[in-house]
C-alpha cells in the first residue's frame, strides 16, 4: 500500500513507493529505494514536500518485541538487588534500628552504580519493567537512579553523584512513619491526612540526622528540600530560590516525574510527554528550577527512541523520532501497521503511556 509522507517525517528504513522527481523531472530517488539519513537530508531544500512510501499491510496481531527483547535481565537483577537493600534500610529504620550502612555501601559501589545509572539502558529499563512490591521503595529507587543519570548529565564529580543518589534513595524514608492506610489510600486525602504526608520530609531528615550519614549535610538537605518550590509554595519551610539546595531542586523534578509516570494505588500512570508539559509549566511559573529541569527533560527524551507506547486510540506503536530541541514536542511513532504518525500534527491522537515489556 502506498502512503504519502511529508519530508520532515521520513525516516531511515522506509521504502520509496514511487520515483521521486525534482522540478525538472529528474529522478532523485527511484521506486523501491530504501531510505537512509543522507537521502532524506538531500531532499530538504529541493521543493520536495512529500514522498510516497510503500507500506506492508500488517494486522494488529503483528509480532511485537516481547519481554525477552525489551528487558535487560542483568539490569533487572541489579535493580532487584538495589530494591531489596533499600527496602531493608527503610524497614530497619522504621523499627527504630540504626541505618544499615553496609546495605547503603553495597548500593553505592562503583560497579553497581555504573550498571544502575547507565544512561544507555537505565531509562528504558525502569519504564519497561513491571513493579511488584512496595510502591514507596520502588519510587525511592527510581528517583535515586534518575538522580544518578541527571548528575552525570550535569557533570558532577564522582562524590557528588554518590551523594545525590543517596539523597534520592533515602528521600522517602520519612514515609515509614506515616500510617499505611494513609499512604495507600485510593481516594482523595483529607487536609489532615495530607498534612501528615507532608511531614515525611521532616521525619526523614530527623531519622538521618542522627544516623551514620548525619555528617553529609548535602544529602540531608536534598531529603529535606525535595518538596520545596522555587516560588516558596512548597514544604516544609516554604523556601525560595537559592534558599533551596541544588540537590533539593533536582530531586523535586525527579520526584514529580516518577510519581506521575508510575501506577499508584490512587492514580494511573501518565505519558512522559504529558508530564513534560506539567514540568515545563511549573518552570514557567517559577516553581521548578529551569536549568536543571530543561537538562533533565532533553536528555530523558533522547532515551525514549525505540520505546513502545500505548496510544489514545487503544493501539500500540514504537517511538521512532523525538525533536530534542523542543521539550514539549510530541514524538513521531510507527504503528504495528507500519504507519508513521507525527503526533505533533495530530489533534485526536496522543501517547497515553510508555508500555512495560509485559504489556507489549
Amino acid at each position: 500500500m502506498l502512503r504519502s509522507y511529508d519530508v520532515d517525517v521520513l525516516r531511515a528504513g522506509m521504502k520509496v513507493g514511487r520515483d521521486v522527481l525534482d522540478l525538472d523531472g529528474k529522478v532523485l530517488l527511484k521506486k523501491n529505494t530504501t531510505l537512509n539519513a543522507q537521502m532524506i537530508q538531500n531532499l530538504v531544500g529541493k521543493n520536495i514536500f512529500s514522498v510516497y512510501i510503500d507500506e506492508v499491510e500488517e494486522d494488529d496481531t503483528a509480532e511485537l518485541a516481547g519481554e525477552e527483547h525489551l528487558i535487560d535481565f542483568e539490569y533487572l537483577e541489579c535493580y532487584q538487588r538495589t530494591y531489596n537493600r533499600v527496602q531493608n534500610i527503610y524497614y530497619t529504620m522504621a523499627r527504630g534500628d540504626k541505618l544499615d550502612i553496609e546495605d547503603l555501601e553495597c548500593i553505592l559501589q562503583s560497579e553497581n552504580l555504573d550498571k544502575l545509572c547507565d544512561s544507555s539502558i537505565a531509562v528504558a529499563q525502569i519504564h519497561n519493567m513491571t513493579r511488584d512490591g512496595d510502591y514507596t521503595i520502588h519510587h525511592a529507587v527510581d528517583v535515586g537512579i534518575l538522580a544518578g543519570l541527571t548528575a552525570h548529565w550535569i557533570g558532577y564529580t564522582r562524590m557528588q553523584v554518590k551523594e545525590i543518589i543517596m539523597a534520592g534513595l533515602l528521600s522517602e524514608i520519612g514515609k515509614m512513619k506515616i500510617p499505611k492506610e494513609i499512604l495507600n489510600k485510593t481516594g482523595k486525602l483529607t487536609p489532615e491526612e495530607f498534612d501528615k504526608i507532608k511531614r515525611h520530609v521532616d521525619y526523614g531528615y530527623d531519622m538521618l540526622k542522627f544516623s551514620s550519614i548525619g555528617r553529609l549535610s548535602a544529602v540531608l538537605m536534598g531529603v529535606l528540600h525535595h518538596h520545596e518550590r522555587c516560588d516558596g509554595s512548597g514544604y516544609p519551610n516554604h523556601l525560595k530560590g537559592d534558599q533551596i539546595s541544588d540537590y533539593g531542586k533536582i530531586l523535586a523534578i525527579l520526584d514529580i516525574y516518577d510519581a506521575m509516570a508510575a501506577n499508584r494505588s490512587y492514580a494511573k500512570r501518565n505519558s512522559p510527554f504529558d508530564i513534560f508539559k506539567v514540568l515545563y509549566e511549573d518552570m514557567l511559573k517559577g516553581k521548578l528550577d529551569t536549568r536543571f529541569g530543561l537538562l533533565f527533560m532533553r536528555h530523558l527524551r533522547q532515551a525514549f527512541n525505540g520505546s513502545w507506547v500505548g496510544l489514545s486510540n487503544g493501539k500500540r506503536a514504537k517511538i521512532v523520532y523525538i525533536d530534542e530541541m523542543r521539550v514539549t514536542a510530541q514524538p513521531i511513532v510507527q504503528t504495528t501497521k507500519n504507519e508513521f504518525i507525527d503526533l505533533n500534527k495530530s489533534t485526536s491522537l496522543k501517547v497515553e503511556a510508555l508500555l512495560t515489556a509485559r504489556e507489549v
